[in-house]
């Protein structure tokens, strides 16, 4: 039951991570075509292929599924690590800055399930960076207006007490 691409895998990491296909008795098929026994493979690469979340859908053997997986998150974590330095250094540009708490609202708002997957779409240009941009400005603006209500509700709730205050006179 095993793949192309588990047989792959089985030979070498660096086999199935650039494998594109194979030849079996001398026909050309794709990675997903599944192996009979006294089958002669051969299999085909290319230095620009790459895994994909796809391949976990038809290998068989935990030995190729734990390799994509590897794989899978070592691009993550690298495209991880560009999107976050490309957000910081374009936030120190235009002088904002990114809190954590709105961070946090944010990647979940977008429907990342973590903030490294959220930095890797970045990363991957998925996002854009002027879109977050944007996002401060409006929740800075929020603040700004939920703090100007807040000052004002004070105000007048000392103006009540005031006004409402009992006046004595006393005569002499």
């Amino acid at each position: 039951g095993s793949t192309v691409l588990d047989f792959a895998f089985n030979i070498h990491s660096n086999v199935g991570r650039r494998c594109t296909g194979a030849r079996i008795n001398g026909k050309i098929v794709p990675i997903r075509e599944v192996l009979h026994t006294g089958e002669v493979v051969e299999i085909l690469t290319s230095k620009n292929q790459k895994p994909n979340s796809d391949w976990l859908n038809f290998v068989v053997t935990s030995k190729a599924r734990t390799k994509i997986r590897q794989i899978l998150k070592e691009d993550q974590d690298k495209a991880g690590a560009i999107g976050k330095e490309a957000l910081d250094r374009r936030l120190r540009n235009w002088k904002l800055e990114l809190e954590d708490s709105m961070l946090a609202e944010l990647v979940k708002k977008l429907g990342y399930k973590t903030i490294n997957e959220f930095f890797a779409a970045i990363g991957n240009d998925g996002i854009d960076i002027t879109d977050i941009k944007e996002y401060i400005l409006q929740e800075r603006e929020k603040a700004a207006a939920a703090k100007a209500a807040e000052s004002q509700r004070q105000e007048h709730y000392q103006a009540k007490e005031v006004v409402s205050g009992d006046l004595v006179f006393e005569g002499g």
